[in-house]
């Protein structure tokens, strides 16, 4: 019975680490959700997975009278078990593969501001418990006990159903396992033929600005972690980016804008390709000849543009370099290379990105320049190097946040200058635009980025300054995704846009519709146009809808309610031999899931 009973503390151990998780989260305030009786199933139903699993493991390595090892996997379990937990404290899941690919150096930082007294404890904790189960735990139990965990087994998916778990239900090991062979097993790409979305809502017409740009610099600004919410531009209250606010008062602010994927390196293949990410896969499946791409710098090299990518971070962070490589670039500068005075694991200070950008441009005055800035200023920890000026008192995350912005925005200033005063400020066409958003709990749980696709999470300014600007400021309502921006500088500069770009160019008067997604936690499919924003879960089947243009904080789900008579909303599709769709008040299958993945994110990878 030795294998009963180590699958059994296993259980236990899992069940203790739960129980600290959620008395963390308690005290955080972020456990309303599991204030139901459903919640003791959805958050132990995978415990006793992980346990059933470990029983067949270990009655295999009993029998070949491996027992030391057998018990020596339990306790590498229980310590990656105990290790997860202020993980999932903070981001409301365990490790799961995309986590792992995000973690590394160059986040260092970022990990060592949640070594705290209070997770340190909860690791110590649940660690101690670890350990005293097999001295507890001294028989197997009795046959009667076997029916609660096969309760567990019936009523946990359902409770995770019905109640909020934001994914803590999860075992750690599941987790992990899981999503790495969703990366191996998920075929990324279209599935079945896709009806097209119509889209709804107001347009305005920017053909005038059709080859505004024509043979003249350009910079694009990609913003680091710069949700729309943050700018004085999107109705912040607080003006944390003074620069930017007068750069934009002479260009096309577009209202409602939309990241393809909450995370820098995915987003950034849409914003170059003029093609979306797929789920359940990694930077390295973007590389040159991995993915369909005719990207946007070797489009504009290809006409006589300079250009080149100056980067604050580091192309080593989740594998950027194999993104960035071979796409066109001319010159590919990072911390690395730029060499700045100040650093930080996440990267350099942004000064002396932008002093970086502008001698490049003195390199060869006489030619015309594509180049990509962009800065880290706003991410995590929100301690950006240099001497920028803080003046928010920093009392909360979110005034380093704005602090942070703030120094982003110095830096911003210094790249105007400089071209003020190399007399080429009046002929750049600048495009700014933030690469995802940021939360600060708006939503339960969400925190950082990378988690939801709420309004926080993805939606993101954009905005045109043409050479020597327009009259006035001009807001553009139409919907916007990340593969537009591409077509819409080629349009800009009047370079022909290849035919593999699925975006399209928004100067044209016409609405539109964007698509995102995210899978650092379950998987998140959504879609705005016009007024509504779709989410649907693709675990849990969950559908939510909500009236952005009424409801921007997105607290009044109205799925279940059919609002004006409204009975689609989301994405129909075809899957196999049926018709599929979303429905108010309804949940997505199996069949729908792989649908919505394969139209959410369209690339086609070659896997390794």
């Amino acid at each position: 019975m030795e294998p009963v009973r180590l699958a059994l503390c296993l259980l236990l151990a899992g069940a203790g680490a739960k129980l600290v998780l959620v008395g963390l989260r308690a005290l955080d305030g972020a456990a309303a959700g599991l204030a139901t009786p459903w919640a003791l199933p959805a958050m132990l139903y995978q415990e006793v997975w992980a346990a059933l699993g470990a029983l067949a493991l270990a009655a295999g390595l009993v029998r070949v009278g491996a027992r030391g090892v057998a018990w020596g996997g339990y306790a590498l379990a229980g310590l990656y078990v105990a290790a997860n937990v202020p993980i999932a404290r903070q981001f409301g899941t365990p490790l799961t593969w995309a986590f792992v690919e995000a973690t590394g150096g160059a986040l260092w930082d970022s990990i060592a501001a949640y070594v705290m007294p209070s997770n340190a404890a909860a690791v110590g904790l649940v660690v101690l418990w670890v350990w005293m189960l097999p001295r507890l735990v001294r028989g197997a139990p009795r046959l009667p006990w076997a029916v609660v965990p096969a309760l567990l087994l019936v009523l946990g998916p359902a409770g995770v159903r019905r109640c909020e778990t934001l994914g803590l239900h999860r075992n750690p090991i599941a987790a992990l396992v899981t999503t790495r062979l969703a990366r191996m097993t998920d075929g990324p790409g279209p599935r079945g033929q896709a009806v097209t979305v119509a889209a709804e809502g107001p347009a305005i017409d920017l053909r005038h600005l059709n080859g505004a740009g024509r043979g003249r610099d350009v910079i694009w600004v990609l913003l680091e972690s710069t949700g729309a919410r943050h700018l004085t531009a999107y109705g912040a209250e607080v003006e944390a980016t003074p620069r930017l606010s007068t750069l934009l008062r002479g260009g096309v602010v577009f209202e409602a804008a939309y990241t393809s994927y909450p995370e820098s390196i995915k987003s950034l293949y849409a914003l170059l390709c003029g093609r979306p990410p797929a789920p359940d896969t990694s930077a390295a499946d973007y590389a040159v000849g991995r993915a369909e791409c005719e990207p946007l710098p070797e489009l504009l090299r290809g006409h006589g543009w300079r250009t080149g990518l100056f980067h604050s971070g580091r192309f080593v962070y989740l594998g950027m370099r194999a993104l960035v490589e071979g796409r066109g670039f001319e010159a590919l500068h990072d911390a690395q290379t730029i060499e700045g005075e100040f650093a930080v694991s996440f990267g350099t200070d942004d000064a002396s990105t932008a002093r970086r950008v502008l001698q490049w441009i003195d390199e060869a005055p006489e030619r015309p320049f594509f180049a990509l800035y962009m800065p880290i200023a706003g991410h995590h920890p929100y301690r950006s190097p240099g001497r920028g000026r803080r003046p928010f008192t920093a009392q909360s995350e979110l005034d380093h946040y704005r602090n942070d912005l703030h120094s982003g925005d110095e830096a911003l200033g210094l790249l105007i200058d400089g071209l003020a005063a190399r007399g080429r400020l009046d002929e750049v066409l600048w495009v700014i635009e933030g690469d995802h958003g940021e939360a600060f709990y708006e939503h339960a749980g969400n925190f950082a980025h990378s988690l939801f696709v709420y309004e926080e999470n993805v939606h993101v300014p954009l905005a045109i300054v043409p050479p020597r600007g327009v009259a006035g400021p001009v807001r553009a309502p139409q919907v916007a995704g990340a593969i537009d921006v591409a077509p819409t500088i080629a349009a800009l500069l009047d370079v022909p846009a290849p035919r593999s770009w699925t975006g399209r160019s928004l100067l044209t008067p016409a609405p539109g519709v964007a698509r995102f997604f995210s899978d650092y936690n379950s998987a998140l499919l959504g879609l705005r146009t016009g007024d509504w924003k779709c989410i649907a879960e693709a675990e849990t089947g969950r559908v939510r809808l909500f009236d952005v243009s009424s409801d921007p904080g997105e607290t009044r789900d109205l799925a279940g309610r059919c609002p004006s008579g409204r009975r689609r909303v989301g994405r129909t599709c075809s899957s196999g031999r049926r018709a599929v769709g979303l429905r108010c008040g309804g949940r997505i299958d199996r069949g729908e899931v792989g649908c919505l993945k394969g139209q959410v994110g369209g690339a086609r990878v070659k896997r390794r």
